[in-house]
């Protein structure tokens, strides 16, 4: 579930604004936990309880937020270059 967390993520952020961009990523990253830990994709190994359920759900967060803020600034780096000119 976090590879399409990612793709998903990077699609946000190329269409929408900033703004919109980082609630689709933050409501992303709450259906994919929910998926795993007590969804369909939910395996009985799985505690999600426990402190290894979250850290890498948390890193999978913070790299989705990097990403949708990478991209937009990158958006914009690129509209100004053509506005400029």
């Amino acid at each position: 579930m976090d590879i399409p967390f990612i793709v998903l993520t990077i699609v946000a952020a190329l269409f929408l604004p900033r703004p919109r961009a980082l609630l689709v990523t933050v409501a992303l990253w709450a259906v994919a936990v929910a998926m795993v830990g007590w969804g369909p994709a939910h395996s009985d190994n799985v505690r999600t309880a426990s402190l290894e359920f979250w850290l890498p759900w948390s890193i999978a967060l913070l790299v989705g937020l990097a990403i949708a803020f990478g991209v937009s600034a990158l958006r914009n780096r690129g509209r100004e270059r053509t506005s400029a000119a």
